[in-house]
């Protein structure tokens, strides 16, 4: 009399949910990668690529030198350069500012001019930096389009010492702003690496969980 072995015995049947189990992992990180594409996040980064005297007033050779704007001597001129970056994979609009508030960025030295702004690539918009009214040590960067990828620099005359600069007002909705340190990974290794990682531990998550399975039923 022949005896049917139990469903579970069946190499067939463990075969069958392995597969199935590594679909769902694949068809899950699918999903996720399709969200993610579909809802790229804003990104926002700032760094000062400049922040140094126009000359050593210990130097004999520049004892004699003398700054001046607008008829006012500048005391401890420095020039600093600020460079913002759209670093996410989407624009960023004039409408994601609240209220049309303007970026702030306090420089930590009285602002004497901006001596000049540009946008990259060419043919992005450019915007209108200027000093901040209510606070001689701040510039504004106003409501406008950054693109993806596209990188704004202000070139500054300050009157003051080194000092660190910090984004004191990012009024935008929905794009995180951060500075951009020397150590900053970047993007391809910092995006693409945890999703490799999270996709083979799925993936393997799932291969041992069967394999145990069968281990234990036969």
């Amino acid at each position: 009399m022949m005896v049917l072995a139990p469903w579970y015995e069946s190499g067939s049947f463990w075969q069958f949910l392995i597969t199935t189990l590594v679909g769902v992992a694949v068809g899950v990180l699918g999903a996720l990668a399709t969200m993610r594409a579909s809802y790229p996040k804003r990104r926002l980064t700032y760094k000062t690529r400049t922040n140094a005297p126009l000359f050593d007033a210990s130097d004999n050779q520049a004892a004699g030198l003398a700054v001046t704007h607008d008829g006012t001597r500048v005391i401890r001129p420095r020039i600093v350069e600020l460079e913002l970056r759209n670093t996410g994979r989407r624009d960023i609009t004039e409408t994601q500012f609240h209220a049309r508030e303007a970026l702030k960025f306090d420089l930590g030295a009285d602002v004497k001019a901006v001596l000049g702004v540009a946008s990259l690539p060419t043919g992005t918009v450019t915007p209108g930096v200027g000093i901040d009214p209510s606070s001689p040590q701040a510039i504004l960067v106003p409501p406008t389009l950054m693109v993806s990828k596209q990188t704004i620099r202000a070139t500054v005359l300050v009157d003051g010492p080194n000092a660190e600069v910090s984004c004191s007002r990012a009024p935008l909705i929905e794009v995180a702003v951060r500075e951009a340190g020397p150590d900053l990974v970047p993007r391809v290794i910092a995006v693409t690496v945890p999703n490799v990682l999270l996709a083979l531990l799925i993936i393997s998550i799932a291969y041992v969980v069967s394999a145990c399975l069968l281990a234990w039923w036969t």
